[in-house]
């Protein structure tokens, strides 16, 4: 993942962002050039179902409206989707052993001594099992943020993501008229 100033790393700037700020350099820059990704709308994967093809369709839209959208971004979608999904169903499954939980503690009132310690034994792996599933959960949010960032999708990585205009339509303005001059 690309550095950030404030991770000590280091993101290398385009060669039009050089020319318009003044910083390019022939010695340097020369040979400097960003590629543009083929655009368009990768194709949604047929093996995606349920919750991860909801959010494949979600963020597809969203990564339209920002024109940040290629057909390159597939596999980075899809295991950001397939991420989603997991993140999900862990969040359901933790919601119903917190439900299990309350019910046998509930019912672990009722018990003889010999079933209690059997109760008591299995209540135990029950909140073993909801903090592992509480670890997960946030791994998981840690993992779908670093997909969001390098989609932009986040408030901090919009500042750093520029969108490729489509030359072919878009009508030069003075400013690009004269970077390209100087290129």
């Amino acid at each position: 993942m690309a550095g950030t100033k404030a991770s000590g790393g280091r993101n290398a700037k385009s060669r039009t962002m050089l020319l318009v700020e003044g910083t390019f350099r022939k010695d340097r820059h020369k040979d400097l050039a960003t590629p543009a990704p083929p655009a368009g709308k990768p194709p949604r994967p047929k093996t995606l179902s349920g919750p991860a093809r909801t959010e494949w369709d979600r963020m597809v839209v969203r990564l339209e409206r920002s024109q940040t959208l290629s057909l390159v971004d597939d596999a980075a979608l899809y295991q950001y989707a397939q991420l989603f999904a997991e993140t999900e169903a862990i969040r359901t499954d933790r919601a119903a052993l917190k439900e299990l939980s309350a019910t046998l503690m509930t019912a672990i009132q009722r018990l003889r001594v010999d079933a209690l310690v059997d109760a008591a034994a299995e209540i135990v792996k029950l909140q073993f099992l909801l903090a592992k599933h509480t670890a997960q959960l946030r791994q998981g949010h840690m993992a779908l943020r670093q997909y969001l960032v390098e989609f932009g999708m986040t408030p901090a990585a919009r500042t750093r993501v520029t969108a490729q205009p489509d030359e072919a339509h878009t009508p030069l303005n003075p400013l690009d008229r004269f970077t390209k001059g100087r290129a």
